[in-house]
């Protein structure tokens, strides 16, 4: 049987600023940093968890991506 979302590696981009969100995300386990590009360096925004979503805003609002999203660690997000 099939798992459902995807499975990233410590490090792992899940999205870039400026892509067009086309999904939102959950994330079951493990942990994502959401940043931004400043000057050359990432600027850590948020560290989310286990049940926390990411990625609404650029669906809802049909924009680009504001931030960059990576995992910290092994992490599994729908």
């Amino acid at each position: 049987m099939a798992s459902l979302g995807k499975q990233y590696s410590d490090g792992e981009v899940i999205f870039r600023q400026g892509d067009t969100g086309k999904c939102m995300f959950v994330i079951q386990k493990g942990e994502v940093e959401v940043f931004v590009d400043s000057d050359g360096h990432d600027l850590i925004l948020r560290k989310l968890g286990a049940n926390d979503f990411f990625g609404e805003m650029a669906l809802f609002e049909q924009q680009t991506r504001t931030a960059s999203a990576r995992a910290v660690g092994p992490t599994h997000v729908l």
